[in-house]
């Protein structure tokens, strides 16, 4: 599939000669597209997800994944626990991290945006103390940095904290600042993409059988909500080529058969379900058919 031009999750705008989306029917089947356990290693479920041009990237709580976008192994390397969210931004891959006090070298960390270049080499970081982080997003040469609720994870909040960073300094640009996207939620942003005008950020909502908005569309500054919907418990997310009709489309990742817990080891394979989602007419509505990951890693 061909388009002209578009803006890709980071905001910046790309010719898709390069690009060659699959059919959104496609079956995402290949070997090695299943990220699972290094060793005894607990890996979590997917946190987060990029998408460029020839790569797809998928953040799990202690390791990223690289692959194409069939499906094909390309490069893991282990993470930071616990590793949140990963953008794409002028060549440059960012994820956040929710340090806590585990540095013993500085115990009083909370939380760092970390650096990579495409093939996941790290180049650096920069750290904060007060908030964590989960969801991240790069729009107009700032990193938005989703941060922790205002209360703690098991109470309900109707709000939440957003850090602005600069891509070439990562130097903050604002202390952080409180967001409230109307809606009740737990834990603080979870992803967070652009398509290059408005910024989605997806919560954990509290009932998912309620039906409560989730996936909230705010104007780069967060100061206006400009639509909110029902998008399910979304673990990486990001916006892809291709929309039409003034359509916004996104690429997504759950995980299945995992079962939660540090101490627990899950099922494997673990599977990453990708799946593909266009906004239109104000609706957000699933176009996906069949796209799984089906095989583990050979180990």
């Amino acid at each position: 599939m061909k388009r002209r031009l578009a803006v890709c999750a980071a905001g910046a705008v790309l010719s898709l000669c390069a690009w060659q989306v699959p059919s959104w029917d496609a079956r995402l089947t290949e070997p090695g597209a299943v990220l699972g356990m290094i060793g005894e290693t607990w890996c979590g479920h997917v946190q987060g997800m990029c998408a460029t041009s020839n790569a797809l990237y998928f953040a799990f709580h202690n390791q990223i994944l690289k692959t194409d976008w069939y499906g094909r192994f390309i490069k893991r390397v282990e993470a930071e626990r616990h590793t949140g969210d990963i953008c794409w931004w002028n060549g440059r891959l960012y994820t956040v991290v929710s340090v806590g006090g585990r540095r013993k070298e500085t115990p009083k960390i909370t939380g760092a945006i970390q650096e990579y270049d495409e093939n996941l080499t790290l180049l650096r970081e920069v750290t904060w103390t007060g908030h964590g982080g989960d969801g991240i997003t790069c729009l107009d040469g700032v990193i938005y940095v989703g941060m922790s609720a205002l209360t703690k994870p098991a109470i309900p909040n109707r709000g939440f904290w957003i850090g602005k960073y600069d891509t070439k300094s990562l130097a903050p640009l604002c202390q952080p600042f409180a967001v409230d996207p109307g809606y009740e939620h737990s834990c603080g942003p979870q992803n967070m993409t652009t398509d290059g005008t408005n910024i989605y950020v997806a919560l954990y909502s509290l009932d998912e059988t309620a039906k409560t908005p989730c996936f909230i569309t705010f104007d780069k500054d967060f100061k206006t909500v400009k639509a909110a919907h029902c998008f399910g418990w979304r673990q990486g997310v990001d916006v892809v080529p291709g929309g039409e009709d003034g359509a916004v489309r996104f690429i997504y990742s759950t995980t299945v058969n995992w079962i939660g817990g540090r101490k627990i080891k899950p099922r494997l394979p673990v599977q990453a379900l990708l799946q593909f989602a266009e906004l239109k007419d104000g609706k957000v509505e699933d176009i996906t058919r069949h796209c799984v990951f089906r095989h583990p890693l050979k180990r």
